[in-house]
């Protein structure tokens, strides 16, 4: 909430002792502030979407699923190393993905939609994922649900 009050915050009243650990509150500082807030929760928020990936599939298809190193994971959800944004991305999109899935399949066959080849999509879901993201996994997905064929 003190973030928030100092972005309404204009004029000279803006460079005033904020009490915080720097003492002129200027934009730039007001930006990364939020900046970094920001990317604390989403990165908490990804490396949720991490666990509850591996719980359901196992540590090595979800790095499999990501094309990432078998250890990499791991390494997220012990934070010893961070999450880039394109992986980030994957993981929500993998995420949303197997979500969809899960009204259509049990976990078993919705894996083995992911990983087969989709005539929809003229690919493999997963590899749809990586290249183009989640709008057209998601649109085979649907298709699938109203029983069209490619």
């Amino acid at each position: 909430m003190k973030a928030q009050a100092r972005v309404t915050e204009r004029g000279p009243a803006a460079r005033k002792p904020s009490g915080g650990s720097g003492t002129r509150v200027g934009k730039s500082k007001v930006r990364s502030t939020r900046t970094g807030k920001h990317a604390t929760a989403s990165s908490s928020v990804v490396r949720a979407k991490v666990g509850r990936l591996v719980e359901e599939l196992g540590n090595n298809r979800v790095a499999d699923l990501l094309s990432v190193s078998r250890s990499q994971p791991s390494r997220w959800r012990s934070r010893a190393e961070g999450i880039t944004p394109e992986n980030q991305r994957g993981i929500v999109d993998l995420e949303y993905a197997l979500t969809r899935l899960h009204q259509l399949y049990p976990p078993e066959l919705a894996t083995t939609w992911l990983t087969s080849h989709n005539a929809h999509l003229g690919a493999r879901p997963v590899d749809v994922l990586r290249t183009r993201g989640a709008l057209p996994v998601v649109a085979a997905i649907d298709a699938e649900a109203e029983g069209a064929y490619a």
